[in-house]
């Protein structure tokens, strides 16, 4: 056999094996359309939750794919992006509460403390299962284009709302983390 046969032998196995992974990944992450069609049904801006919906879809197949420790960020990610992403539809939904003459639109408190429930989740579980900084950077990714299919109800607002709950609810546990390492 030449040397040539057998590299080409070699690329070959090699692209069997990442397109097996790749629809292993599709396969995997495929469930989560589901709460892509559910939030461009109940959103009244169906376009802005379908680009963040598929970034979402894209990060979570690519951190299936890629593997290793950060596909252990992949479900955390998720389910902690449905908190702002149900506290905004249900807000989006509501649309304001009014108390006597004083009247305030609901959906940007929604996606803050989304925000501040789903950093402190993502913090605590990557604490929990002692994690490194890969796994909060992933978790962090899906848990915000999760959580920005329902907050942008509000545009920019309802986004920054969102960063702004997430960084808040990161840092205690974050700080913690470090004072850890640090003892």
């Amino acid at each position: 056999m030449d040397s040539v046969d057998l590299s080409k032998l070699e690329r070959r196995a090699r692209r069997k094996y990442e397109w097996h992974r790749a629809r292993t990944a599709l396969l995997g992450f495929a469930p989560a359309l589901l709460v892509v069609a559910i939030a461009c049904a109940m959103n009244k801006h169906p376009s802005t939750a379908l680009v963040f919906g598929a970034g979402m879809f894209v990060v979570g197949v690519a951190l299936l794919w890629y593997g290793r420790e950060i596909r252990r960020a992949v479900l955390p990610g998720l389910a902690m992006g449905l908190f702002p992403l149900t506290l905004a539809l249900c807000a989006n939904h509501l649309g304001h509460a009014c108390m006597g003459t004083h009247c305030m639109k609901l959906c940007l408190p929604a996606c803050t403390l989304g925000g501040l429930l789903a950093g402190a989740g993502v913090s605590l579980i990557g604490l929990r299962w002692k994690q490194g900084v890969s796994f909060w950077i992933g978790a962090s990714g899906l848990t915000f284009l999760t959580g920005a299919m329902g907050c942008s109800c509000v545009g920019y607002a309802g986004i920054a709302g969102l960063t702004l709950g997430y960084l808040l609810g990161s840092i205690p546990l974050l700080l913690r983390r470090k004072a850890d390492r640090s003892a």
